[in-house]
């Protein structure tokens, strides 16, 4: 273990965030490294600090970034992100010596694109990873002025990173023309299979109150969540309970298809839920529902929730996404309103041959063999250098 690289993380939320789960955090918790560091991407708590701030939890050293006081708005959050890298490379030598560079492996991802270009830029690590999960560039709320200078940005990081890695077979092509590199490797998510594997006894209230068959969506409500797909179904099958849970997006929280939804005697909208109840929902319910649009930005994902679903052993009904494809032997998917309602209704009589189809696949898809591959390939491309297209 004494002979592991220290590990240099910077997140996507902060480490004590209970309320969505993510690759970054839930990766690291299944690292087996002699050191591993978690950068929040923003401070816990704000503090008139110029100073980094760190805490344990476990085996995992925290460090929160200092400027915490400064605003987010009006771009000001960019001075702070420089101001914090500036002031990084000093954290990372006093707690990681001189020569931290050949011990030390970071790992960023587009997800906080423009923090990762300073603390790279800050850094020049030696061995750096770049892990893509998301089209973060083809977002709705992204103008083509904005898209421009973070495209820039990517191929920075691009540029000095050793091992580059993309969720979807959707990303790894479409990464290679942007970035204009050959060597980038096909990664998807992972789940923790002993959390949503375990059965806990008994049902929280407030589906308890629900009645069966329960149909489940657990997730960001967000634009990518084809919400008048739902409402058809569930119109279709009104004797089937839909659930949703999750925090709805502000920015549809008023948006007519959310105010119908809500309408709806047979559609339950059961809100944010900490993280380490989500298991005991997915348990709760007859059906897990992946109601994902067809939108480019969506399509290029691996939904952390597929995975989630399919360890607790519960059927699936998906859309007709691309996450989906290596698992269609016991994923129930469609195009259409019909098939969607058809597959819920399959999927509530399924039989044993499905069943263990799925129950075959679930242990290889834990976070621990997400992260043996990405070592490996760090471990083959450290003596290799880069091929540029």
């Amino acid at each position: 273990m004494n002979n592991q690289p220290i590990l240099l993380v910077l997140g996507m939320f902060p480490w004590d965030y209970s309320h969505l789960s993510d690759t970054i955090r839930s990766m690291v918790k299944s690292m087996k490294h002699s050191r591993l560091i978690y950068i929040n991407p923003l401070a816990e708590d704000r503090a008139f600090t110029t100073k980094w701030q760190s805490k344990r939890k476990e085996n995992i050293e925290i460090w929160n970034p200092p400027f915490s006081f400064l605003p987010t708005r009006y771009g000001i959050h960019r001075l702070r992100e420089k101001f914090s890298a500036h002031s990084l490379e000093q954290q990372v030598v006093k707690e990681l010596g001189a020569d931290w560079r050949q011990k030390t492996i970071m790992y960023v991802t587009p997800t906080t694109l423009e923090q990762s270009y300073e603390y790279v830029s800050a850094l020049n690590p030696e061995k750096l990873i770049l892990d893509i999960l998301d089209d973060n560039l083809n977002f709705p709320s992204i103008s083509e002025e904005k898209k421009i200078k973070l495209t820039e940005m990517l191929r920075s990081i691009s540029e000095q990173a050793t091992t580059v890695t993309a969720v979807s077979q959707y990303l790894v092509d479409q990464t290679k023309q942007l970035l204009h590199r050959e060597d980038i490797h096909y990664l998807p998510n992972g789940v923790d299979v002993k959390m949503f594997k375990t059965i806990e006894d008994g049902e929280l209230a407030d589906i308890e109150a629900i009645p069966h068959p329960r149909v489940t969506f657990v997730g960001a409500i967000t634009t990518w969540i084809d919400l008048p797909l739902i409402e058809r179904v569930a119109n279709m099958l009104a004797d089937t309970q839909f659930i949703l849970i999750g925090p709805i997006d502000p920015a549809i929280e008023d948006d007519s298809k959310i105010r119908k939804l809500k309408s709806m005697e047979n559609v339950h909208f059961l809100g944010a839920k900490p993280y380490n109840q989500v298991p005991q929902y997915l348990h709760a319910s007859d059906v897990l529902l992946l109601p994902r649009t067809m939108d480019p930005y969506s399509l290029a994902c691996d939904p952390l929730k597929l995975y989630e679903y399919l360890a607790t052993g519960k059927p699936v009904v998906s859309t007709n996404h691309p996450s989906i494809n290596r698992f269609l032997d016991f994923v129930y998917t469609g195009k259409t309103d019909e098939e969607i309602a058809l597959g819920i209704r399959e999927a509530l009589t399924r039989g044993k041959e499905s069943i263990d189809l799925q129950q075959s696949v679930i242990n290889s898809l834990s976070w621990e063999t997400r992260m043996n591959q990405l070592m490996d390939l760090v471990n083959k491309n450290e003596r290799k250098t880069v091929s540029l297209k």
